[in-house]
């Protein structure tokens, strides 16, 4: 699937960025503000950026709660930034709306120096869309406000299809050790935020409680019998 960033308002004959009750495709709830498009809200917007993206249409709640309801739909969340992925933050206990909602944003571009571009809307907002330049920054927030709690970046679903093919280790790297530590924190052997593509002794933990927990050898390799259970 060809990748176009979203880095202007779309279109406002777009489907992805009209409610459903208006005719159009996305399951969200749109928050009027006087702009030529109704969808001042930043689940509303990340919904139809990510479904424009990856034809996968996420469930309609507040924006802390997506990670959730991303993984139990089989799509990985990590700490790494990829084009099309969804930015994700809290404010404070995930699912609880009371205290605040959160906030999402669409990566849509990723710049050599590290820093990612995101587009956004936000409820209320004084204007519907809007794009940031981002760097992660020494507090891990990407430069969000820190009421704020950055919660990972849910992939594009394509990131789903990839296999586990090698054993690994620890002192092992990279997107399949990624991919196995995001499927360990599905089933609750890891937090998101230990997502990173490197096994080291918190990875090493988690596949070892894995195995014991699922009857397997308890040797923290991730071979076949492992990689089949976490399938």
């Amino acid at each position: 699937m060809q990748y176009t960033p979203i880095l202007s308002m779309p279109d406002t004959k777009d489907p992805y960025f009209i409610s459903k009750s208006a005719g159009g495709l996305n399951p969200g709830i749109p928050r009027k503000t006087g702009s030529t498009l109704p969808f001042a809200n930043c689940v509303f917007f990340a919904l139809g950026a990510y479904a424009k993206h990856w034809g996968v249409w996420l469930p309609s709640t507040n924006a802390e709660n997506l990670c959730d309801a991303a993984q139990k739909m089989g799509l990985p969340i990590s700490q790494t930034p990829q084009l099309g992925a969804l930015i994700v933050w809290a404010v404070g206990k995930v699912g609880n709306g009371a205290d605040g909602a959160g906030h999402v944003g669409s990566v849509e571009k990723i710049n050599a120096d590290g820093s990612i571009v995101t587009a956004e809307s936000g409820w209320n907002a004084s204007k519907a869309f809007w794009t940031t330049t981002r760097k992660r920054g020494t507090d891990g927030n990407w430069g969000q406000r820190s009421t704020y709690r950055f919660l990972g970046f849910i992939l594009p679903p394509e990131q789903s299809d990839t296999q586990l093919t090698h054993a690994l280790r620890e002192g092992d790297k990279g997107a399949e050790v990624e991919l196995m530590q995001a499927r360990l924190a599905a089933k609750g052997y890891m937090r998101r935020n230990e997502v990173d593509g490197d096994f080291g002794l918190i990875t090493l933990g988690a596949v070892l409680a894995f195995q014991m927990k699922n009857g397997l050898t308890v040797d923290g390799i991730c071979g076949p019998a492992t990689r089949a259970k976490l399938t």
